[in-house]
């Protein structure tokens, strides 16, 4: 006998699988690259920024270092010149002598006016033409380690009969002296002198590296203020470095440091003052600042690639399952249509099989062994194809009052005369009077299918010797405002790899079977509101229950 044709795949009817996750990965990754050029974007505006900030700011500060030069220039030549002017109209007094030496008439005019003032912190003096000291406030007060007439600034005085201020002692000592000659007849006789201790009195102590840095240089250039300069300031070509920023404000580098800065000249003096500050400072509030944003747009993109990953792998999920739900569908579509087919071959192979028996039974051969035999075989194929046909053709619910008690006794009635039944003990407890709106055809169907399945399954394992006495035990029963059927074995329970795969159409875990029973229940029972079933493992076995909701009786 030749084997028969082969049929083709039913998967072969599905469209291949994975069209949408393509899809989505491509969507996934579109958006991915996308989020990452905004990242970029994101990263690169604040550098770009921080660039033109640090640009910015450097103008602004030149500016506003330009503009303190000048007043401080402004503020401390109106100072001197205030100075000088007061010794300047001591100088011009008529009484004031200096080659008569220090007679009563001149103490006494020095003394009126400059007798402990607070003009100059440590003192004013009247000198010689020679650089004698003649008189002084106080009388001990400092006129350097040098004598006078030695000193340059001494002999310019003298030499161009024009008032100077500049360091008292070359040499150190920090003491600023502004002297002014005392002229007669076109000949200098003596000099008008007033020194300032410090030089918190000209210009503001740098006091760290958060500070902006003064400095005072004199006509040739001489470092004057600080009294006690900080290393960068101590450039033997410093004056020729800073001058430039007289008309230029910029950078410049001293011992090291690059500073930005300002120069201005001291008016009515031969000064200059400079203005310095540390650029690496500024830099660093500009760093901070730049940082600060990129920080929170990291953070801010961060947030929303988060965001985004979980909504895009809750879509993908969603899609996922709407796929594998697509593919269920058209895989039961096809498996539909080949199960009516099937059924409907098998249906007329078992309407001949029914003739022949109609004729075996007229002539008295119903009791032998084969006939009974045969016609077994003909009501296992003809659950068969019943089950193929509701598959394939659910039928619409008529539901109507039905008491469970009669229903689960027709089910137990037909499952009785199974041949595996002979091997099987089937325990009943049936509480009466418990009434339902249901189908009664899907409620007898889905009853049948749960215990035929414990008793095939007792059958099995009465066979194979796992179980020598193979128990079902049906009960009904009322749980509050439901109906409770269950139905448990002793026949060692589902395969636990199968219990996820349990109410799947055409899921098989033994030999017997098409899988269309518990598939077949679970939509019965679902067809009912409120109606449920579910599966539990128990020792040694397996336990099926069915909940329907008790119907409302009229009062």
């Amino acid at each position: 006998m030749s084997p028969p044709p082969a049929h083709p795949s039913l998967t072969s009817l599905v469209p291949p699988p994975g069209e949408l996750l393509r899809t989505q990965r491509k969507a996934g990754r579109s958006a991915v690259v996308g989020l990452m050029l905004l990242w970029c974007a994101a990263f690169v505006s604040p550098f770009v920024t921080y660039r033109a900030d640090v640009k910015a700011a450097e103008g602004e500060l030149l500016v506003h270092l330009s503009d303190r030069a000048g007043l401080q220039a402004q503020a401390l030549g109106a100072h001197l010149g205030l100075l000088r002017s007061e010794l300047q109209r001591m100088a011009e007094h008529p009484s004031l002598r200096p080659e008569d030496g220090a007679t009563g008439p001149e103490v006494a005019l020095l003394e009126n006016a400059f007798g402990h003032t607070s003009l100059f912190s440590a003192g004013v003096a009247l000198v010689s033409a020679d650089g004698q000291r003649i008189w002084s406030d106080p009388a001990n007060m400092q006129l350097g380690t040098t004598p006078l007439a030695s000193r340059p600034w001494f002999r310019r005085i003298v030499e161009k009969r024009a008032a100077s201020v500049g360091l008292l002692d070359e040499e150190g000592g920090g003491l600023v002296a502004v002297a002014v000659p005392i002229v007669r007849d076109e000949r200098v006789v003596g000099l008008l002198v007033g020194e300032l201790a410090t030089a918190n009195e000209l210009l503001p102590v740098h006091r760290g590296t958060n500070e902006s840095l003064v400095a005072l240089l004199g006509e040739r250039g001489r470092l004057l203020l600080p009294a006690a300069p900080p290393p960068l300031l101590r450039q033997p070509e410093l004056a020729s470095l800073l001058r430039p920023m007289v008309d230029a404000p910029g950078a410049v580098t001293l011992g090291g440091t690059r500073l930005l800065g300002a120069a201005a000249l001291v008016p009515g003096t031969d000064m200059l003052l400079a203005v310095l500050e540390d650029e690496a400072r500024d830099r660093e509030l500009l760093k901070r600042r730049y940082l600060g944003q990129l920080g929170f747009h990291t953070a801010l993109l961060g947030g929303v690639l988060l965001l985004f990953t979980v909504l895009l792998r809750r879509s993908y999920r969603s899609l996922m399952a709407a796929e594998e739900q697509l593919r269920r569908q058209e895989t039961m579509a096809a498996l539909g249509t080949a199960s009516s087919l099937i059924a409907h071959e098998v249906k007329n192979a078992l309407n001949s099989m029914q003739a022949a028996l109609s004729m075996i039974r007229a002539k008295g051969g119903e009791t032998t062994l084969p006939v009974q035999a045969l016609r077994s075989q003909a009501d296992r194929l003809g659950h068969l194809a019943r089950s193929l046909l509701s598959f394939a053709s659910p039928q619409s619910t008529q539901r109507r009052s039905c008491e469970m008690h009669l229903l689960v006794q027709d089910a137990l009635q037909a499952v009785r005369l199974l041949p595996e039944a002979a091997d099987v003990t089937i325990d009943t407890t049936l509480q009466e009077g418990l009434f339902v709106k249901g189908d009664p055809t899907l409620l007898v169907s889905a009853a049948d299918n749960l215990i035929r399945n414990a008793v095939e399954a007792g059958a099995v394992a009465h066979d194979t010797g796992q179980q020598p006495t193979p128990r079902v035990e049906v009960q009904l029963l009322r749980d509050g405002a439901e109906v409770v059927l269950v139905v448990e074995d002793n026949a060692g329970g589902v395969p636990p790899a199968f219990e996820p795969r349990l109410w799947e159409p055409f899921a098989v875990g033994r030999s017997k079977g098409i899988g269309l029973g518990l598939p077949m229940v679970r939509t019965a029972i679902r067809a009912h509101d409120g109606g449920s079933v579910s599966y539990l493992r128990v020792p040694g076995g397996s336990r099926f229950t069915v909940r329907l909701p008790l119907e409302k009786m009229a009062s």
